[in-house]
């Protein structure tokens, strides 16, 4: 008899209630100072006029390259990704995994329904997480 593994979906992955976002025109020390305040490693940069509309992403990998490069001292915008990879709340977590395994990222940005922000899903949330893929795996 094989046992067969269940459909979960990314949304029962979410473990923060509100993604960690910041605006494109604010400094880049001021990303650093929050991904440290908030013990994250990744941004959701929003739309001033939306806080529900994402426009870019921030890691500490980009924060670092900048800061290596000497350009402390730009915006967000300046330094922040604009091509974000997501998915939908209700897609699958094998989804999920694909997309972080392919892109060589650690962080996926989740989009509701309409396309607006809902979360973040970490590799960490998925390898460790509540239910999460490890323990089912093993």
């Amino acid at each position: 008899m094989s046992e067969s593994i269940p459909v979960m979906q990314v949304k029962s992955f979410i473990k923060r209630a509100e993604p960690v976002t910041i605006l494109p025109d604010a400094p880049l020390r001021e990303a650093a100072k929050k991904m440290a305040d908030e013990k994250v490693g990744f941004l959701v940069v929003v739309d001033p006029s939306d806080p529900k509309k994402v426009v870019g992403v921030l890691s500490e990998r980009d924060i670092i390259n900048a800061f290596g490069y000497g350009k402390e001292d730009s915006k967000v915008r300046d330094v922040m990704k604009t091509d974000v990879i997501s998915v939908r709340y209700d897609d699958t977590v094998y989804k999920a995994a694909r997309l972080l395994s392919e892109n060589n990222i650690r962080h996926l940005v989740v989009l509701d329904e309409e396309g607006k922000l809902k979360g973040v899903l970490s590799i960490k949330d998925l390898a460790y997480g509540e239910g999460a893929l490890f323990s089912i795996i093993f």
